[in-house]
């Protein structure tokens, strides 16, 4: 037989009013809506920086944010080709005017160190802009390393050439 105490049917007596049972599941029914629009599944190629009440960075995976404390902003991790040519004529270091192409590949790089460098320049920005800001600093190494070096070292050891302007661009 089951006997109840008035002190344990007072605590387990819920409230029998229709309107307040249904000013409860609404307000429930928000808190899921809110919550759930928190939740954030960041692909493999973009970074997603998370910042307002905490700093996170999330690259390939799930997380949640805070809606309305916490902000979340993208970062794109792709690999981006880029035709770098020079607008005009350069001198080499034995005064002969060339004209130089090449392509090259650029990407943020992974590591959340670097991200955060990377953000500071291109957080929210597409690939295009990226791309055409690489081709900018790229055209001047160029030309500066053409400069430096004499058209029959630039033919002959295309490589030094390549890691010149990949050094020089670091």
């Amino acid at each position: 037989m089951l006997h109840t105490t008035a002190a344990a049917a007072a605590a387990i007596s819920l409230p029998a009013d229709p309107l307040t049972i249904g000013i409860i599941a609404i307000a429930v029914v928000i808190l899921i809506v809110i919550l759930a629009s928190g939740y954030l599944k960041a692909p493999p190629d973009t970074a997603f920086i998370i910042s307002g009440l905490r700093k996170k960075i999330i690259i390939g995976k799930a997380s949640i944010r805070i809606p309305f404390f916490e902000r979340v902003d993208k970062l794109k991790l792709q690999l981006i080709a880029v035709d770098v040519k020079t607008s005009s004529a350069v001198p080499t270091a034995d005064y002969i005017n060339i004209n130089v192409d090449a392509n090259v590949n650029v990407k943020v790089s992974s590591d959340p160190q670097l991200i955060k460098l990377g953000a500071e320049n291109f957080l929210n920005k597409d690939t295009a802009y990226i791309a055409k800001v690489a081709r900018e600093v790229l055209e001047g190494n160029m030309r500066e390393i053409v400069g430096q070096m004499t058209l029959v070292a630039m033919v002959n050891d295309r490589k030094a050439f390549a890691e010149k302007v990949q050094e020089n661009a670091a």
